[in-house]
């Protein structure tokens, strides 16, 4: 089996995986190692293609540039989605350190005063 089809089948199964809605915290990091293995064959399949190509690889490789153009959009939106929850869990680590230390600081006359944004 030649670059160009193996390339073609790396990029639909790559492409099935990212159809899959995104999964849930629990099975989230088998999900992006998969997605991260098939994207490293994908690359090394991609740097090894050289010409010249026959017809049916032309014709597979408009194929997988079709596929690549649908693969792109997914792949930042999990990335997007990714972001989104690391600040949220970053911003709800500021807001306990920031709670639980509220008591930490002396006051000048013995009051009070919530310094939290």
């Amino acid at each position: 089996m030649n670059v160009v089809e193996n390339l073609d089948k790396v990029t639909t199964h790559l492409l099935a995986l990212l159809d899959r809605p995104f999964p849930s915290e629990d099975n989230r990091d088998s999900f992006l190692e998969e997605i991260d293995k098939v994207l490293q064959v994908r690359d090394s399949l991609l740097q090894r293609l050289a010409p010249p190509f026959s017809e049916t690889e032309m014709a597979l490789g408009k194929k997988v540039a079709l596929a690549s153009q649908q693969v792109t959009p997914k792949l930042e939106s999990f990335h997007k989605q990714l972001k989104q929850e690391w600040a949220q869990i970053q911003q709800s680590k500021k807001t306990a350190k920031a709670y639980g230390q509220a008591y930490s600081s002396p006051t000048a006359d013995g009051m009070y005063y919530d310094k939290r944004n």
